[in-house]
C-alpha cells in the first residue's frame, strides 16, 4: 500500500510539472522550468531543464543568447571579482526567471563567493558548493553596493541579469564555464570566461594640468597587494595617443620604462612648442619573463591618464553712462580678466577719449591715458574706473585696448548719448471729495527738451491728514527715461483722516538737475451722524417694551444710503417696528435713504421680554462716510408663582392604618424659587411613619422637618411625601384630624401653608 500510494504521487508530481512546462513555456516573462515554481522558498537544486521532452524541444523559445562580462581580466590576489550574466531573446532584449549555472573547472585557482539570490525563494540562488552555484535572471534594475563609500565601484544590474562574485588567495588563473539550460542552441548556451590572479597592485597617474611650456612627469607605482612592498622591475610602457606635438624622452611618442626599487616607473613629456589643448596618454604594465621559475611575461594592466595643457588668454568689458547731459559726470568702468589657468603678464590698458568727451580722474591714476597692470594671475580681474564729462551734445564711442605677454591683445567699447532735456509737470484732482472716500491725483510728466531725460522722478509729499490708500504720507515714481515730447502718467490713491481744504505740491526731478513742480486743492466733506436710543429701565418677563431711536444729519454734506441697525438684545422677542423697519436674523433693519443736511428722521421698536438679565443694546446707524452709535440699558426680572398642595392617599383610615401624604409644590412664576423648605405637622390621634421625596426628611416629635431644595425653576414641581399611622379616636367613633404644611423659600415674603382634613375610625 505505502508503494503504491507513493507511486500515485510520483504520478501527480509529474503531471502538475508537465503542466507547468506547457503553461510557462508560452510566457516570456515567467521562469521557464517547472521545477523551481510553484515550488517553496526552501533551496530546490533541481534538474536544469524539465523531465522527459525538455531534453528534445525548444522548452524556452524567447531564450535565444547568453552574454558575460568581462570575459577576461585580471585582478589582484585576495579581491573579489564580479561577473555579470544577460539572457536575451531574439531582439536583443533581457529575459527575467532564466536560470543561470555557475561552473569553476577543474584545475582552476579561485572560489566562488556569492551568488546572486533576488527573490523571496532560496531557490533562486544558492550555492551547491565553491565551484558551482545557480542564480536566475532579474525581474528589475538592482544596485551591487559593495560596501563602501564609494558609489563609482557598484555594480548596475538591469531586469534579465544576474551575477556571480569569485575570488583567489592565490595567484593563477581561474577558468569558468556560465551555462544557461533555457537557450535550445548548444552553441549558444555557454559563455566561457578567465579571470587571472597576480600578487600585484597598480597605481596609474591621475589627469593633470600645466601650463604650456613646461615639463610633467608621470608616474606609475607596483606594489604587492598582499603586503605592499613594492615591484622592481616590472615594465610600463607609456603612449601618447593624440593632442597637440609632444614626446617623452628621446624625442618619441612611445616609451618604455622599468620599475625602481620604490615600485616607480616614471616617464616626462614636454611639448615641441607651447600648444593649449590635451595629450592623452595610455598605460601597460608588464610583468617580465622568469626563466628561472618558468613565469611567462604577461600584461598585468592597461590604464589612461591625460596631460592638459594650458595657455594664458585675456579679455576685457567696458561698461558706462548710456546718456547723460552736458556738463554731466559719467562713469565708465574697464574690466581686464584673465580667464584661463596660467598668469598672463605685462597687461596694458590704454583708453583715448574721443572728441566731445573728457576724463576728469581715473582710479587708478592715469599715465597718459594708460594703466599698466602687470601680472594678472589665473582667474583674476582687475579694474580701471574713469570719470569723465561730455563736452556738447552727440554720441560718443570711447574703446579700450588691452595688450599682454605671448602677443595676447584685445579691445572692449560703450556708448554714451549726451543731450540737453527739460521737464514739464502737470497735476489734476477732484475739487470735491467725501471723507471717507478715496480720490485720485494725476500727475503728468514731460520732457518738453531735445535730449533724453534720464533717471526721472516724481515726488509728492501728502500735506498733513493726507495719506495713500496704502497708508504712506509721500509719493516716489521712478519714471525711468524720458525721449523728447515723450510724456508719462502716475495715478494713485489717497484718503483724507479729516475734513478740510487740502494743496497738494508734486515735484518732478532728472540727471542734470532738471526739477519742475504743480500744485492742486481738493475740499474733503462729510456728513455727520447722531443717534439717541431711549427705552425702559425695568421690564418684567412677559411685558412688552419700546424703544425709541433718533437719527440726525448735523454734517454740511448729504448722508447717502443710511441705514440704520438695531439687533435684539438677549432675552428679548421682537413684536414690530416702525417706519418700514424689518427684522432678520435677530437684527431690525430701516433703510432710511439719504438724509439732507440738518434732517431727522425717528423710529421705534416693540419688543416683549422673554428672560431675566440686564444687558445694553446698541443700535448703529451707518452712511456713506457717517456711523454713530446709541445704547439703551434695560433690566428683566422674573418672578417665582408658588402653588403649595397636600394630598391624603386614603381617607379615611381605621386605627393602626396609615395614611399617604403627598405635598406638591409647582413654580408658575417666570423666575427660580430658591432655598425651598417643607415643614410639616402631624396631628393629634396620629404618629410618625416615615419621610421622602425631593429632599431628605426628618420628624422630632409632631415635626417633619425636610432638608432645603436649593432651587426650583419656573414651570417646575417637586414632591414630598409623609407617611403617619391613625393612633385613636379620642374616644369618639371617628376623629377628624388636620395635616399641615408649611413652605418657605428665598423668594417668598411670607410662608405659603396648606393643610390636609383625615378622618380616623375605630
Amino acid at each position: 500500500m505505502r508503494e503504491a500510494r507513493h507511486a500515485r504521487r510520483l504520478i501527480k508530481v509529474t503531471a502538475f510539472a508537465a503542466v507547468a512546462v506547457m503553461a510557462l513555456a508560452g510566457c516570456r516573462n515567467s521562469m521557464p522550468h517547472a521545477f523551481t515554481w510553484p515550488y517553496s522558498g526552501d533551496q530546490n537544486p533541481s534538474h536544469p531543464k524539465p523531465p522527459e521532452g525538455g531534453y528534445y524541444k525548444n522548452w524556452d523559445p524567447y531564450a535565444v543568447s547568453l552574454e558575460v562580462t568581462p570575459l577576461e581580466d585580471v585582478n589582484p590576489v585576495r579581491t573579489q571579482h564580479v561577473l555579470v550574466a544577460t539572457v536575451r531573446d531574439k531582439d536583443g532584449k533581457p529575459l527575467p526567471n532564466r536560470r543561470v549555472e555557475w561552473i569553476i573547472s577543474k584545475g582552476s585557482v579561485g572560489d566562488i563567493v556569492e551568488v546572486d539570490e533576488s527573490g523571496w525563494r532560496a531557490s533562486r540562488g544558492y550555492k551547491v558548493g565553491n565551484d558551482y552555484a545557480v542564480s536566475h535572471t532579474n525581474n528589475g534594475p538592482h544596485v551591487l553596493d559593495r560596501g563602501n563609500d564609494d558609489p563609482s565601484d557598484d555594480v548596475q544590474l538591469t531586469e534579465g541579469q544576474t551575477w556571480c562574485t569569485i575570488t583567489s588567495p592565490v595567484e593563477g588563473d581561474t577558468y569558468i564555464t556560465v551555462y544557461c539550460p533555457g537557450i535550445y542552441d548548444w552553441g549558444k548556451h555557454k559563455v566561457f570566461a578567465v579571470k587571472h590572479w597576480y600578487d600585484i597592485k597598480w597605481d596609474c597617474p591621475p589627469p593633470s594640468t600645466n601650463p604650456v611650456g613646461t615639463t610633467h612627469t608621470f608616474v606609475t607605482t607596483v606594489t604587492k597587494y598582499s603586503d605592499g612592498t613594492y615591484i622592481p622591475g616590472h615594465m610600463v610602457t607609456y603612449k601618447i595617443m593624440d593632442g597637440p606635438p609632444a614626446s617623452f624622452e628621446g624625442g618619441t611618442d612611445t616609451i618604455t620604462v622599468p620599475t625602481d626599487a620604490q615600485g616607480q616607473a616614471k616617464a616626462t613629456i614636454r611639448q615641441a612648442a607651447p600648444a593649449a589643448g590635451t595629450n592623452n596618454v595610455s598605460i601597460e604594465i608588464f610583468r617580465p619573463e622568469n626563466t628561472q621559475c618558468c613565469k611567462p611575461g604577461v600584461k598585468i594592466a592597461t590604464c589612461q591618464t591625460s596631460k592638459t595643457w594650458i595657455a594664458p588668454s585675456i579679455s576685457c568689458n567696458k561698461t558706462g553712462t548710456a546718456s547723460a547731459l552736458v556738463g554731466q559726470d559719467l562713469q565708465f568702468q574697464i574690466s581686464v580678466n584673465n580667464p584661463s589657468q596660467v598668469d598672463a603678464t605685462d597687461v596694458i590698458v590704454t583708453d583715448n577719449m574721443p572728441d566731445g568727451l573728457s576724463m576728469v580722474s581715473s582710479n587708478p591714476p592715469s599715465s597718459g591715458g594708460s594703466w599698466n597692470l602687470g601680472t594678472l594671475k589665473a582667474g583674476e580681474t582687475k579694474t580701471v574706473s574713469i570719470t569723465a564729462k561730455g563736452n556738447r551734445s552727440g554720441t560718443f564711442e570711447n574703446c579700450a585696448e588691452v595688450r599682454a605677454g605671448m602677443g595676447l591683445s584685445t579691445r572692449c567699447c560703450t556708448r554714451t548719448t549726451i543731450a540737453m532735456p527739460a521737464l514739464a509737470i502737470e497735476k489734476k484732482c477732484p475739487a470735491e471729495a467725501l471723507l471717507c472716500e478715496p480720490f485720485e491725483y494725476l500727475v503728468i510728466v514731460r520732457n518738453t527738451g531735445d535730449g533724453m531725460a534720464t533717471n526721472v522722478r516724481m515726488q509728492d509729499n501728502l500735506p498733513d491728514g493726507l495719506a495713500t490708500t496704502t497708508g504712506r504720507n509721500s509719493v516716489t515714481a521712478n519714471i525711468g527715461d524720458l525721449r523728447p515730447g515723450e510724456a508719462k502718467q502716475v495715478r494713485f490713491q489717497v484718503k483724507a483722516t479729516r475734513a478740510g481744504r487740502y494743496d497738494n505740491t508734486a515735484q518732478a526731478m532728472a540727471d542734470g538737475g532738471l526739477t519742475a513742480q504743480a500744485s492742486c486743492s481738493t475740499n474733503v466733506v462729510q456728513p455727520v451722524l447722531q443717534i439717541t436710543k431711549t427705552g425702559p429701565e425695568l421690564r418684567f418677563i412677559g411685558r412688552p417694551a419700546q424703544f425709541d431711536i433718533t437719527v440726525t444729519n448735523s454734517g454740511s454734506t448729504p448722508a447717502r444710503n443710511t441705514v440704520l441697525v438695531d439687533p435684539l438684545p438677549a432675552g428679548w422677542q421682537y413684536i414690530s417696528a416702525s417706519d418700514g423697519g424689518s427684522e432678520s436674523g435677530g437684527r431690525v433693519t430701516w433703510n432710511l435713504g439719504t438724509m439732507d443736511p440738518g434732517a431727522t428722521k425717528k423710529v421705534s421698536v416693540n419688543l416683549k421680554a422673554m428672560s431675566k438679565g440686564a444687558g445694553k443694546n446698541t443700535a448703529t446707524v451707518t452712511a456713506v462716510c457717517g456711523e454713530a452709535v446709541a445704547s439703551a440699558s434695560t433690566e428683566i426680572k422674573g418672578l417665582a408663582g408658588i402653588l403649595l398642595e397636600v394630598i391624603d392617599q386614603d381617607d379615611p383610615i381605621e386605627i393602626n392604618g396609615t395614611e399617604t401624604y403627598t405635598i406638591v409644590v409647582t413654580n408658575q412664576g417666570s423666575d427660580d424659587l430658591t432655598n425651598c423648605k417643607i415643614n410639616a405637622t402631624i396631628p393629634d390621634h396620629m404618629s410618625f411613619v416615615s419621610a421622602g421625596g425631593a429632599t431628605t426628611g426628618t420628624a422630632s416629635g409632631v415635626n417633619v422637618t425636610f432638608a432645603p431644595l436649593p432651587s426650583l425653576a419656573p414651570k417646575s414641581r417637586a414632591t414630598w411625601t409623609v407617611v403617619t399611622k391613625g393612633i385613636d379616636t379620642a374616644g369618639n367613633d371617628t376623629a377628624d384630624v388636620r395635616f399641615k404644611v408649611l413652605l418657605t423659600g428665598d423668594q417668598l415674603t411670607t410662608p405659603v401653608e396648606e393643610t390636609e382634613s383625615t378622618h380616623i375610625y375605630e
